[in-house]
């Protein structure tokens, strides 16, 4: 995962005192942009880093987070409590440069070159995090490969 994202969220929650319960719900103009995203790993975060909402593509690089139970559905709690997942999913590395695509690994993808976008709505208090590649790079093909297989899925699980 992406370092300044996870420090985000950490900040975030650490700030507020008592948080309450975090919505359990993305906005409705958010779930319509992931859902015209079919191909590519987005995810949308609460406030306080609860994923309320997934692309196949982002559950394959990142880790099913809203179909898990308790705290783990909270990407900084997942990400500090279970070890493997630095291991089994999307990890940056290197230090980024502005303006370059981020260098990150993943244990089937390997190395990928990709941009992160993140959209913050403030109304809702809610981020939507898109990962894209350069298209024609080594790094889309992946991208592509991995939406392909996730729409697979998918459809097996539909049957």
């Amino acid at each position: 995962m992406d370092r300044e994202i996870l420090a985000h969220f950490l900040q975030e929650r650490h700030d507020e005192a008592a948080p309450g319960r975090p919505g359990h719900r993305a906005s409705p103009i958010l779930e319509l942009i992931v859902e015209h995203l079919p191909e590519y790993p987005a995810t949308v975060f609460s406030r306080f880093g609860e994923v309320l909402l997934q692309t196949r593509p982002a559950i394959a690089l990142f880790g099913d987070y809203p179909r898990t139970g308790g705290s783990s559905h909270f990407l900084v709690d997942r990400w500090l409590s279970d070890p493997s997942a630095r291991e089994r999913y999307l990890v940056e590395v290197g230090v980024p440069v502005r303006r370059r695509p981020r260098c990150y690994r993943h244990v089937a993808l390997g190395g990928l070159a990709l941009y992160r976008h993140l959209l913050v709505c403030p109304a809702e208090r809610q981020a939507l995090l898109v990962f894209v590649a350069v298209p024609g790079s080594a790094s889309h093909a992946k991208l592509r490969a991995l939406a392909a297989g996730s729409n697979e899925e998918s459809s097996a699980d539909r049957r």
